[in-house]
């Protein structure tokens, strides 16, 4: 009897072993996808130029521009680490060339209107806590959290770094125990861009992704 028992212990050693790295791993998720991101009006700046105190003081308007920060897809990586099967924190980085296309136009000399585009390079990194509804193969979630961007001209002279926020939910399906696909929609609030206005912007921002779970 004593023997059968410690063979019987001795089994269930070897099965909590084997188990305890399985549902380790089982918290961690890994994913890859792509994003998009609205644009917005970058605000206006006009070339002014002194008129001869003959003609008046009012200075002398050569041309306006009208610049706008097109939508703009890239690319995402995410790691997630499960606290429950319910709630979850994940890090995000993302990559995207967005392009700041200006207008111009009023030529003083009556030119007809051209545009300039300058192709940034943007980067983000930022971290969310996620909550899942259910665990069932069909999951609706909410998320919220923060990040750091970045954002560089092609000539490599503009640079803007800043802080954001965001906040959306999607939905979550399972394919099988290890993969899942997600889409979620969120806004994110971002106090400073590449922009000839400087104020805080709130942009729409979609995300598709192929998620694997450890």
């Amino acid at each position: 009897m004593t023997a059968a028992w410690r063979r019987l212990g001795v089994s269930l050693l070897v099965c909590a072993a084997a188990a305890s790295p399985a549902a380790a791993q089982s918290r961690i998720e890994f994913g890859a996808g792509v994003i998009w991101t609205g644009g917005f009006d970058a605000g206006g700046a006009d070339a002014l130029e002194p008129r001869n105190p003959t003609a008046g003081s009012a200075p002398l308007t050569l041309f306006g521009t009208s610049p706008r920060l097109a939508p703009a897809r890239g690319v995402m990586g995410s790691a997630a680490f499960y606290l429950s099967k319910n709630l979850a924190i994940e890090g995000t980085a993302e990559y995207a060339r967005p392009v700041l296309r200006t207008s111009i136009g009023a030529d003083f000399e009556g030119a007809t209107g051209t545009s300039v585009e300058s192709r940034l390079r943007a980067f983000m990194a930022g971290g969310s806590v996620l909550y899942h509804f259910g665990a069932a193969r069909l999951s609706p979630f909410v998320l919220a959290g923060a990040g750091w961007m970045r954002q560089l001209d092609e000539e490599n002279v503009l640079l803007v770094t800043g802080r954001e926020v965001h906040a959306g939910g999607g939905i979550r399906y399972r394919i099988d125990r290890h993969f899942a696909v997600r889409g979620d929609v969120s806004a994110t609030a971002r106090e400073k861009s590449i922009a000839f206005e400087e104020k805080r912007r709130i942009l729409p921002r979609v995300a598709a992704r192929l998620a694997y779970r450890w």
